[in-house]
């Protein structure tokens, strides 16, 4: 099960390791770092701890590793851009209005586009954040002694109530999984975190955070709902 100061440690490196990421992708934008060294820097996580030592006191201070593990930090850092974060070379301009309010020539102008993007979940992702989800259900259940029938696992997973809350513990054990350097597979963590971290309207939830509590929330939730499968009726 998890443990409330792996997954407070873990949040603290996810929050650190992305500022760094979108740091480093607008350092390319100024062109303060060329595109093809980046890469590399993002990539490699011991070459990416070289190069921010380099220069750690131009790092925002929300972008630096800590120093209680910073070989977690920059495996994880270099973990994004397999799981579908893109740094674009030349991200080009686009139309911006305050609040979206409007786009005509008065309220609108142009800046330049985000250089680091993420790309949205393709069905193949998305079936495999379903596997996820399942294997870390099962896993949680034998914890608690318990063997799910797939009809059990299927319909808890259609409780949406449930379903947000196992996609954050799912998401919660890949982010462990990829600070200790086991990575995870292509686009999952991406997918998973629009199931908790968005709206059922398909848009970011407005200032969303990921917090430990939360985390642990969910698990205490979906082993209440194990508890509560597992009674006689």
């Amino acid at each position: 099960m998890l443990q409330h100061q792996d997954i407070a440690t873990a949040v603290d490196l996810q929050a650190r390791s992305y500022a760094l990421l979108r740091w480093l992708a607008q350092a390319v934008q100024r062109g303060f770092i060329g595109f093809d060294a980046a890469h590399g820097y993002a990539r490699d996580p011991a070459a990416a701890a070289a190069w921010a030592q380099r220069h750690l006191e131009e790092l925002p201070p929300q972008a630096r590793p800590p120093q209680t593990d910073a070989a977690g930090f920059f495996r994880l850092f270099s973990s994004y851009l397999d799981n579908g974060h893109v740094v674009v070379r030349d991200p080009g301009s686009r139309l911006y209005s305050p609040d979206a309010h409007c786009f005509c020539g008065m309220c609108s102008w142009f800046i330049n586009g985000p250089s680091l993007r993420t790309r949205a979940p393709a069905p193949g992702d998305q079936r495999r954040a379903d596997r996820t989800m399942r294997a870390s259900l099962d896993e949680l259940a034998l914890e608690c002694g318990r063997l799910l029938e797939e009809a059990e696992v299927s319909a808890l997973m259609r409780q949406a109530e449930l379903r947000e809350a196992l996609a954050l513990y799912a998401y919660a054990e890949t982010l462990l999984r990829r600070v200790r350097g086991g990575g995870s597979e292509a686009g999952v963590p991406v997918a998973l975190w629009r199931r908790f971290a968005w709206t059922p309207q398909d848009a970011p939830k407005p200032r969303f955070r990921l917090d430990a509590d939360h985390i642990m929330a969910a698990q205490t939730l979906l082993l209440q709902r194990l508890s509560q499968q597992s009674q006689p009726d």
